[in-house]
């Protein structure tokens, strides 16, 4: 009797953790803190694997076309058309399917676009970072005007992405951490 009262209250208290507090603000970055669960902290996502940052890329494009509602033809189309030029992908169908997989409905843009600043960041020159940000803002106007969850997350992106890194912040103020 006592273990089955015990395994509920322990089942109770860990839905109340992973499922969070529910809420209708609009606030970007109280999203991403609820939006990202405890297991997901524990285990990671697999987007944390990519290393590829036209695949990086393409996640984020149907990302922020999936953050409001589903994907529509004419947003499809741009990131077809941007997946041909510039990003010079071969594999085109293939690329965007392992994207998808990548993606989730309504996930909040910054959850998604954190786990891939490292790898851009390293990667991208600064002029490729600002083409990135142009293909973003392209994909979430394709359809119709940019939503106000969709600016806000991309200019947040825009301003983490071309942020120096701590270690380049640094070495720029001469404190190398010695």
């Amino acid at each position: 009797m006592w273990i089955v009262a015990l395994l509920l209250l322990a089942a109770g208290i860990l839905v109340w953790i992973i499922s969070g507090k529910r809420g209708s603000d609009t606030n970007v970055d109280e999203m991403v803190r609820r939006a990202r669960s405890p297991l997901a902290k524990l285990i990671g996502i697999p987007i944390e694997r990519v290393r590829d940052v036209r695949l990086a890329a393409v996640t984020l494009m149907l990302q922020v076309a999936r953050t409001g509602s589903p994907v529509t033809a004419a947003e499809k189309s741009r990131i077809l058309e941007f997946m041909r030029d510039p990003l010079e992908v071969e594999a085109i169908s293939a690329m965007y399917e392992v994207a998808w997989s990548y993606t989730q409905a309504r996930r909040p843009f910054p959850l998604l676009a954190g786990e891939l600043l490292p790898l851009l960041r390293e990667t991208l020159t600064p002029d490729e970072r600002l083409q990135l940000v142009d293909m973003l803002i392209a994909v979430a106007s394709a359809h119709s005007e940019m939503g106000e969850l969709q600016h806000k997350a991309i200019t947040q992106f825009r301003e983490d992405l071309m942020a120096a890194s701590p270690a380049l912040k640094a070495s720029r103020a001469g404190d190398s951490g010695r």
